[in-house]
């Protein structure tokens, strides 16, 4: 059986045209995806003071949000204080649990006589990663904060 040539344009018309649908809903759900920015939960013990912080963490706060801040919009960027005693260790695993099969940028290693210390983790995907950012700080002796910056795809 024979096919006539418009029949043969017509079907490969057809399949291209299912496919570019389909490629256009796949990039559709990614770009809506990488437009919200990914929840973290805090360590344990960490709250969120109703006094004013101190003024080196609200800066630190607002670098970390203006970092992470793209054409999407704004970054999600919370910040708590800790209990005395409260180690990096602990807040950069309960962070990096949540982001499973994320990539971790930088060894992230804790110094001790850091006054802060940082990691960060991006969304294993071509289309428009999303990044999170930990920061620590030691403003003073039993003192420490922990802020948490989660950004939209860019």
């Amino acid at each position: 059986m024979r096919i006539g040539r418009r029949r043969l344009g017509a079907a490969i018309a057809g399949v291209l045209l299912v496919v570019v649908l389909t490629l256009g809903a796949l990039a559709l759900v990614r770009w809506k995806a990488a437009g919200v920015p990914h929840a973290i939960s805090p360590p344990a013990g960490a709250v969120v003071e109703s006094t004013e912080y101190e003024r080196v963490v609200l800066d630190r706060a607002g670098i970390i949000a203006r970092g992470l801040r793209n054409d999407r919009g704004a970054a999600t960027v919370r910040t708590y204080a800790m209990p005395p005693g409260s180690t990096w260790l602990q807040s950069r695993q309960i962070v990096a649990t949540q982001l499973d099969h994320w990539e971790q940028l930088g060894d992230c290693v804790d110094n001790p006589q850091a006054r802060i210390v940082e990691c960060a983790w991006r969304e294993p995907t071509s289309w428009w990663p999303r990044e999170v950012r930990l920061t620590m700080m030691r403003p003073a002796p039993n003192r420490t904060f922990v802020i948490i910056g989660s950004g939209r795809g860019d």
